[in-house]
C-alpha cells in the first residue's frame, strides 16, 4: 500500500495519539500558556493547528477568546461539536492570513511548525507574526532536534487502542517518522527541526524576539538534549 501524503493527520492519528490525552497534560500546557499570555492583555488568542480544540476549550474556560484553525474539516467539526459553538475555522497554514494585528498571541502547539521547506516555514511564520499586534506574543512548542539526533530508529507505541510501530530519522535539519497502525496501515510525517538559535534567528528574521525558551513548560527549566520538546515564546516588535 502506498503511504499517506506526509503530514495529512489522518483520522488513525488523532484516533490513537489525540483522544484520550491525559487532562494533567492538557492543564500544565494551558496554565504555560496563560503565564506567558496573561489575562487581560492578552485575550484575543489564535490557535493554529488546533486539532479538536483542547488548547481553544481550555483556554476559553479561562476567560480567552479562542479563534481555532486546521485545515482538517473532520477534526474542526468536531472542536465545534465540544465547544458547543466556539469559533474554529478550517484553514491551512501553508495559505492561511489572519488580518494585521488581529489577535493579542498566537499559539502553535505540539510541533505542528516546520511542516514545509526553509521558505514556506518562514512565510508561514512571518504571516503569524502580522497577525498579532505590536508587542503582541507567538508561542511555539517544538521537538528537539538534539534530542532526535540520538533517538532515531524503530520502536513500538503502547496506545489504549493497540500498539503503533514507529521508526524516526534525521536526515539533516528534518525529522522523518513513519508510523504503522496495527491494521497494517503507513502514515508519515516529516518536519524541518529548529536548533534555539536557528529558530530565534528565523523569529528575528520576521519581527519577533525572544522572551523565554524552555522545556516541559516550566519557564525555570532550560532546553537540554535529554528533552525532547522546546517552548518558544516570542515577542512582535513591529520589525522585519
Amino acid at each position: 500500500m502506498t503511504p499517506a501524503e506526509p503530514n495529512l493527520y489522518s483520522h488513525q492519528w488523532f484516533e490513537f495519539f489525540h483522544v484520550g490525552i491525559d487532562r494533567a497534560r492538557t492543564r500544565q500546557e494551558t496554565e504555560f500558556i496563560c503565564r506567558c499570555a496573561p489575562l487581560p492583555e492578552f485575550r484575543k488568542i489564535l490557535d493554529v493547528c488546533c486539532g479538536m480544540g483542547r488548547h481553544a476549550r481550555a483556554l476559553s474556560n479561562r476567560g480567552y477568546s479562542v479563534t481555532g484553525i486546521d485545515r482538517n474539516a473532520d477534526v474542526i467539526a468536531k472542536a465545534r461539536e465540544l465547544a458547543g459553538g466556539r469559533s474554529y475555522v478550517v484553514a491551512n497554514i501553508r495559505d492561511y492570513q489572519p488580518a494585521p494585528e488581529t489577535f493579542d498571541a498566537a499559539i502553535m502547539l505540539g510541533q505542528s511548525f516546520g511542516h514545509f521547506d526553509d521558505g514556506t516555514n518562514r512565510a508561514v511564520l512571518r504571516r503569524l507574526a502580522d497577525g498579532v499586534r505590536k508587542s503582541g506574543r507567538v508561542i511555539l512548542d517544538l521537538w528537539n532536534p538534539d534530542f532526535f539526533a540520538s533517538h532515531q530508529g524503530a520502536r513500538e507505541l503502547k496506545t489504549a487502542r493497540g500498539v503503533v510501530k514507529e521508526n524516526k530519522r534525521m536526515d539533516g535539519d528534518r525529522l522523518r517518522v513513519q508510523l504503522a497502525y496495527p491494521d497494517g496501515d503507513p502514515e508519515e510525517f516529516e518536519w524541518q527541526l529548529f536548533t534555539p538559535p536557528k529558530m530565534i534567528s528565523l523569529a528575528q528574521s520576521v519581527g519577533l524576539a525572544l522572551l523565554l525558551s524552555c522545556t516541559d513548560f516550566s519557564s525555570t527549566i532550560t532546553p537540554s538534549p535529554a528533552k525532547p520538546r522546546i517552548q518558544f515564546v516570542f515577542e512582535r516588535s513591529g520589525k522585519g
